[in-house]
């Protein structure tokens, strides 16, 4: 059993990560925005405090996995963006997450072992239109986690890039396919599955239904 805190839990695949963790056996401690639920971690992630928090959190939970589920998606124009837009997805996607990245990094070195699932996208390898900003988090998120994997090794500390198509959630729920994409059930599974494996790891997975290159 592993005790995982995953962020982002208050819905889409943070949500079904949780349930299927718990329904596997692993002792859960999820985060949300807000929530009134003892025992559990809130608050945004880009918020000054949050890093100190989800430190502190690990620590009196003896946190031993950690998935980096929360994130931002924003869709349009290139040019429709403003300058708050960009730089608040910039610091959801990028300076936030490299943060908590470094912080759980740090303490399952001192502890001589450790796993890192981190939640991606194929947008890092699959760029599109009226997605600009959005891809180009993607493409930073998985440079800082390819270069972490080089740091960690001979640490201990595994650290696994999932890289989903697309999924049903609320951010393609407006998409013509969005019956025909994954369930974030099935990912799910997948990414929880990626726990325990023994003395090997995979350290990166791309998830997409069969015969369908769409993504999230």
């Amino acid at each position: 059993m592993r005790r995982i805190v995953i962020t982002g839990c208050g819905g889409g695949l943070g949500e079904a990560l949780m349930d299927e963790a718990r329904d596997v056996g692993h002792k859960v401690f999820p985060h949300y925005r807000r929530s009134d639920e003892p025992r559990v971690l809130t608050g945004s992630i880009t918020d000054y405090s949050f890093v100190d928090k989800f430190s502190e959190y690990m620590k009196i939970h003896n946190i031993d996995t950690f998935i980096n589920n929360a994130g931002q998606y924003l869709g349009g124009s290139v040019d429709s963006y403003s300058e708050h837009q960009i730089k608040h997805l910039i610091d959801t996607n990028i300076t936030a997450q490299i943060l908590l990245l470094q912080t759980a990094y740090k303490r399952f070195k001192r502890m001589g072992g450790g796993l890192i699932i981190n939640i991606n996208s194929l947008a890092y390898q699959q760029p599109s239109a009226n997605e600009t900003i959005y891809c180009a988090t993607k493409f930073a998120l998985k440079g800082f986690s390819k270069a972490l994997q080089m740091e960690a090794i001979g640490t201990g500390v595994e650290i696994i890039d999932v890289h989903p198509g697309g999924i049903q959630t609320g951010m393609t729920s407006g998409r013509p396919n969005y019956d025909s994409l994954m369930t974030r059930e099935d990912v799910a599974s997948q990414v929880v599955n990626l726990i325990g494996r023994g003395s090997s790891y995979t350290n990166e997975i791309i998830l997409r239904k069969r015969n369908e290159s769409s993504r999230s």
